[in-house]
Parts: structure tokens; sequence; C-alpha cells
């Protein structure tokens, strides 16, 4: 409640008190009484959005004077004057990078899964990719899509910067093309994962059984091939084309459909009401980031109903 104990509230102009019922607001940040917030049904300080201010709590003029503050050079963001990097965007405040003959240069945006072409430029150790984190992409902070991306953000947001300014979609992604479902898995877009497994798994059908049936002739378990083969040997080569168009799609549209993920699943955790910022940005995070757990598990589980639905399609 420190934090609180000189502000008042901006419905009916009481200072809090220390064991009050607080809400805050996920956009400014501006505090309120639970009751107030309710009964208004949004923030006070609604006005303040638009212009992308943030509530500030009030200062003590003695308290300022005692504690001196530096300006980010890039975010503009106040930082204790003794401090090193940006509290806000880990820029450095008195220089660029220390770089000499011990210290090679660092290399930047370098995903864990995959490889995500990396935006040279970038300032190393900026979440926001060099943008303004209080910019807002579609009704969404930058500083909110960053939290909401976690590893990768700059380079997803220098894409999502361009798609929004262009208005075209297409873009490159090579962890698409090479990891297709298995990285729309891992970065939490199930829907899209899921369907793209499935059209896979459907395209794959006549290779499975022109391998199986082949596998058998040679083993000698089949005297010959069946009157389909040739058939189904053409459909095959048929769903390979579909099968790397579809790769590519997934390559060239990919940044775009993690775009529209992400402001989606951001604006409906905004819908909700939040005790602190914290417990906001914990919201981003748990909806947010990455799920490397659920690529073993479908995998293992994908392997298995291979597996066992292999012999089926044979009879």
């Amino acid at each position: 409640m420190n934090k609180y104990s000189n502000a008042t509230c901006p419905v009916c102009g009481k200072p809090f008190s220390e064991n009050e019922d607080i809400v805050v607001c996920p956009d400014c940040g501006a505090p309120h009484h639970r009751a107030c917030y309710q009964s208004l049904g949004h923030c006070a300080l609604i006005a303040n959005h638009a212009l992308g201010k943030s509530w500030e709590p009030p200062v003590d003029s003695d308290s300022e004077q005692d504690s001196p503050e530096v300006k980010c050079p890039r975010c503009g963001a106040k930082n204790p004057e003794d401090g090193i990097f940006c509290s806000n965007c880990g820029s450095r405040l008195n220089g660029q990078a220390q770089t000499g003959p011990g210290i090679p240069p660092p290399f930047q945006n370098q995903a864990p899964f995959g490889s995500e072409m990396p935006s040279y430029g970038i300032p190393y150790g900026d979440p926001y990719g060099g943008t303004n984190p209080d910019e807002e992409i579609d009704g969404v902070k930058v500083r909110d899509l960053s939290q909401f991306i976690g590893s990768n953000s700059a380079y997803f947001l220098s894409n999502f910067l361009r798609i929004k300014r262009s208005g075209r979609p297409i873009s490159f992604n090579f962890s698409a093309l090479f990891f297709g479902w298995k990285y729309f898995l891992y970065r939490k877009m199930y829907g899209v994962s899921f369907l793209i497994l499935i059209v896979n798994t459907l395209l794959s059908i006549p290779s499975a059984i022109c391998l199986y049936e082949d596998l058998a002739v040679s083993a000698g378990l089949l005297s010959g091939y069946s009157s389909g083969f040739n058939a189904m040997l053409l459909a095959a080569q048929i769903c390979s084309i579909v099968s790397a168009m579809l790769s590519m799609a997934l390559c060239l549209f990919c940044n775009w459909l993690y775009y529209r993920h992400c402001i989606g699943k951001i604006k409906k955790i905004q819908n909700k009401v939040f005790v602190s910022p914290q417990e906001y940005s914990a919201a981003l995070t748990k909806k947010g980031r990455t799920n490397l757990v659920a690529i073993c598990f479908l995998m293992m589980a994908y392997v298995a109903f291979c597996m066992i639905l292999m012999p089926y399609l044979m009879i």
C-alpha cells in the first residue's frame, strides 16, 4: 500500500487507506476503489489511454530532489542516477554497449526453437526492438506484446509493425517452414497447430500406404503389388506437392497469423479486471510465451497413433 498512500481515487476523490480493496487499470495503472471502479464500469482516466499516458504516483518534492534520476536516451524512461542499464528497455544509459578484442558481438534475437531471421541493428538486450514501448499496435501496447511474446520479441515486434504499416501479411519465418505444426504449437497457437497436423496426416496417408506395400513386397510378405498401387503412387506424388505448397504458405503467413493471435489474446486479457499491474503482467506471461513440453508430448502421441493406425490402412 505504500505506493498508493499519497494517492486518491479518481472517481470519488478520497485518499486510499491502508487496508482498502483497490483495483488497478490494466491500461494506465491508475488505482481505484473496487466499488468505484465497478460502479463506473471503466477506468476514470480513460481519456489518457488514447494519449498513451500512464498513471504515476504523487511524488514528494523533497524526496524527488534527494533522488536524482537519469532519462534513458532510447525510450525516455527515468532511472536511478547510478543505474547502468535502463530498467524499462534494457539499453545502456551512458553510451554504447562495451565491445573489444575479447568481447564478441552478441548474437541477437535467436530463438531457442527454430531459426527466425535475426533483425540486425536492433539494440542488444532491447525486448522492444528499438520501438517505443508505449506505442500501440491495433490498440495493444508494444510493452504488452513483448511481455506476451517472450523469446524473440524484438524480431516479432519489427514484423508486426511492418505488417501494420504496410497492410501486407506476407513475411518470411523459416521456423514455420522447417518445423510446421510443431512451431505453431510451440507458440501456443493450438488451433492452427492441430489443423495443420490433421491436414499433414491426411496428405501423408497415400505415401505411407505405398511405402508399407513396397516394404511388404520386398520382404516377401506380399506376392506382388496391388492393382491400385499405381493410382496410390500418383496420389502420393500429388499430396507431396500440396504439402510443399502448404509449408511455403506457412512460411509466408506465420508472422501474420501470430500477429492476429497475439492481438486477440491480449485484448481478451485486457477485458478482465486485475488487482495490480503485476497480476496483469503475470496473466500475459501465462497465456503467452512458448510451450516446449506440449511439442514433446504430442510428437510421442502422434508417432504412437501412426503405428497403431497403419495396419488398419492396409486392410
